[in-house]
């Protein structure tokens, strides 16, 4: 409670200001609003179709996830850096091709145009600048403002973007804002400036920017990688036909139609001629041992009959044309010239043989040989051997040069194959890497597709319109918030001040931070009758207070008031002085004893004093005031702290109270903390209202001032008796005569 008490005394005391300079700052509120303006609101909407919008690549669960990254795809682009930047350098070649100084023109108003023609105008390179602008086409005024815009802190464009231009620069432009409508397709546009065509102006062109803006950068990585997939689809598409004719050519050097089937033919027929080369052998082998024995079976008229010219010729000759007729059957060519060939060789062979067998007969004499065996049939037999074997022999030699023909093949189509197949392996990946890239490639046209239908759904439902009245401006609210700010700031401060300030300053504060018991309060001195008044009034007061502990003369029967302080310049003296003199006009016998005039403390009669007597010899006074010098300066005999009838410390109000302060104390209080001489504080230098605390309520007593001490006193329900007042007025007046 002692506290709450004590900020609202210290808010009361502080009063004039807090008020002073809460009126000061709400004054500079109003005079440095006093050109505000209201702004000029601009709002459209745009529908991007992504939630409800048909989409070539969505499959039937919706994503809202993709759906919401989408969406914030769309309000980063349009809240984006370079999006804004775009918006900067059109918004000012629209200004200065269309405004015009004396009027408003398609939306340009007279003193935005001006403000931006004198602002270039007067930049060092304002010349260069405005032979820049392109009357004719906006378009090419941009394109030539963007050649000229270069990062450099002199360049003017670059400048007017990132310093703080309150129509083109960025920080101007971020304020635009991008808000969807709930879960919908639409984002509301907002933008707000103090000149209306500027704010519509700065919205249409971001219309127009944000479609441009979105298109290029997402047609420009699908035209990329359209571009990309189309490039590689060529290169393999061109590759694949290279080893496609690779092939080709190949099959037709090595004459190979199907490899495959032909493979397979030749290992047939080779496992064929297999089978025929060894039964051809057999009969060939069968027949040469059949020819041995039946040679070795004949006489000397049978060889004689072989040896004869004309028998030879004829076997020969039906040997011949048994190695033909089995050439013809082994290996047929043309069916039939084959046959008919074939059948007249076997007319021949068979007229051959039935010629032989005549030519036989005649050279054979006798039927049979000794062993019995019939000569006619060894000629015979004999006869069929030797064509079963020119057969057999004609036979072998065609199926072996058939075999070597066969290994011929083989040796041929082993290295064909493995050839074949490495580029049918190439073609095949090839293929498949060709089939993939396609793929991607539709997949890069699709979404190409689907971009444009998403571009195609990006419409401005509600344009931007051309704002008529502006909006109201807060600067009623900027002035309260300033007053009310700078109160409460105030109040804090104080309150935060009144908390860690040690300064004594009154009576409370000085018994909260001390903790000793306060006994006055007298306040500066100066030549003004009121301040005459407050002084007097405080000295009575503590006159009548230190009176009340003159109860008991100490020895040499005197009353003894001691007068002492931590510090220098604390005052003391000054009180000493003012007491002796109240308590003589009151027709008191005092004396003031002050150390230095009246007693030297380097003295050891002072330091070995047990009473005051032992340095000051009484005459014949009631009152002995002892002025000692400050405790950081010369300690004071314990005997003549406990010889008195007061020990009364002096502070200074406006001195805080320090360690050193405490320290010093603390020391007193050992010395005479077992005695019964009271121990007080009395404050010197304070304010009139610190005076009150202990004198009561002090002229002047008008109303202000009857109601202010009320308050500062928290008598909030006291009654005003104006008789009191008034009597009480009447004797401050006539102390005053």
């Amino acid at each position: 409670m002692d506290f709450i008490i004590s900020i609202i005394r210290a808010l009361f005391r502080h009063r004039w200001v807090i008020i002073s300079v809460t009126v000061l700052i709400s004054l500079f509120a109003i005079f440095y609003t006093r050109h505000m303006r209201g702004g000029y609101d601009v709002k459209a909407t745009l529908y991007t179709g992504i939630v409800s919008g048909y989409n070539l690549e969505s499959e039937k669960r919706t994503d809202w996830s993709i759906i919401q990254n989408s969406m914030d795809n769309l309000i980063s682009i349009i809240q984006a850096e370079s999006t804004l930047k775009q918006v900067c350098l059109r918004l000012y070649a629209r200004v200065l091709i269309k405004g015009d100084p004396n009027k408003d023109m398609d939306g340009i108003t007279a003193s935005s145009y001006r403000s931006t023609y004198d602002h270039v105008r007067n930049s060092p390179h304002g010349k260069e600048i405005l032979a820049l602008i392109d009357k004719t086409s906006e378009d090419k005024t941009v394109a030539n403002l963007e050649k000229y815009m270069k990062p450099q802190k002199d360049n003017y464009i670059y400048g007017l973007f990132y310093y703080n231009h309150p129509f083109y620069s960025y920080n101007a432009l971020k304020n635009i804002k991008v808000q969807r409508r709930l879960t919908s397709d639409l984002l509301d546009i907002s933008y707000s400036s103090g000149d209306p065509g500027i704010a519509y102006n700065t919205v249409s062109i971001l219309m127009e920017e944000f479609v441009n803006e979105y298109r290029r950068i997402r047609y420009g990585e699908t035209d990329k990688v359209i571009e990309y997939f189309k490039s590689e689809l060529e290169r393999i598409g061109q590759q694949l036909r290279n080893e496609e004719d690779d092939l080709t050519k190949y099959n037709v050097e090595k004459r190979i139609i199907n490899y495959y089937d032909e493979t397979k033919e030749v290992a047939a027929i080779n496992k064929e001629f297999e089978l025929r080369e060894q039964d051809a052998l057999f009969a060939y082998n069968s027949t040469r041992s059949m020819l041995g024995e039946l040679e070795r079976h004949m006489d000397s008229n049978a060889k004689q009959v072989l040896k004869n010219m004309q028998f030879i010729e004829k076997v020969r000759e039906a040997s011949t044309l048994t190695g033909e007729i089995s050439e013809a059957e082994a290996v047929p060519t043309n069916q039939q010239k084959n046959d008919q060939s074939l059948d007249a060789s076997k007319k021949r062979l068979t007229q051959l043989k039935q010629e032989l067998n005549s030519l036989s007969d005649s050279y054979v004499s006798h039927k049979y040989t000794k062993e019995g065996t019939s000569r006619t049939n060894i000629i015979e037999q004999w006869l069929e051997q030797t064509l079963a074997f020119e057969k057999a022999k004609a036979e072998l030699s065609v199926v072996q040069d058939s075999r070597r023909e066969l290994n011929e093949r083989y040796v041929f189509f082993a290295p064909v194959g493995t050839t074949i197949k490495q580029k049918e392996r190439s073609i095949n990946f090839t293929e498949r890497n060709y089939l993939t890239v396609l793929q991607s490639y539709n997949d890069a046209l699709l979404r190409k597709k689907n971009l444009e239908m998403t571009s195609a759904t990006l419409k401005v439902l509600n344009d931007a319109t051309y704002p008529i009245s502006a909006n109201s401006t807060n600067r009623k609210q900027i002035v309260i918030a300033s007053c009310v700010g700078t109160f409460f700031f105030l109040v804090l401060l104080f309150i935060l001040i009144e908390f860690i300030d040690r300064t004594l300053r009154d009576a409370p504060r000085a018994r909260k931070v001390t903790g000793f018991k306060i006994v006055g309060a007298i306040p500066y001195s100066n030549s003004s009758p009121q301040s005459k008044i407050y002084f007097q009034a405080a000295i009575q007061e503590l006159s009548n207070s230190l009176l009340r502990y003159f109860t008991k003369r100490k020895s040499p029967e005197l009353f003894i008031v001691n007068l002492f302080s931590t510090l220098e310049d604390s005052g003391q003296e000054e009180l000493g002085r003012q007491l002796d003199e109240f308590w003589k006009s009151r027709n008191l016998r005092t004396r003031l004893l002050v150390y230095g005039e009246d007693f030297q403390t380097e003295d050891s009669r002072y330091l070995l004093a047990k009473s005051v007597t032992d340095f000051y010899t009484p005459q014949g006074e009631d009152i002995l005031i002892v002025v000692y010098p400050a405790l950081i300066q010369s300690n004071i005999p314990t005997e003549l702290l406990l010889d008195s009838n007061v020990n009364l410390l002096v502070s200074p109000a406006d001195r805080g109270w320090k360690t050193v302060d405490q320290q010093l104390a603390s020391q007193f209080l050992c010395q005479v903390n077992k005695s019964d001489v009271p121990f007080r504080m009395c404050l010197t230098h304070t304010l009139p209202n610190a005076v009150e605390d202990f004198t009561g309520m002090l002229p002047p007593y008008t109303l202000l001032r009857r109601l202010g001490y009320r308050f500062s006193q928290l008598s909030l329900t006291e009654k005003i008796r104006s008789g009191s007042f008034r009597k009480r007025s009447e004797q401050a007046n006539n102390d005053d005569e």
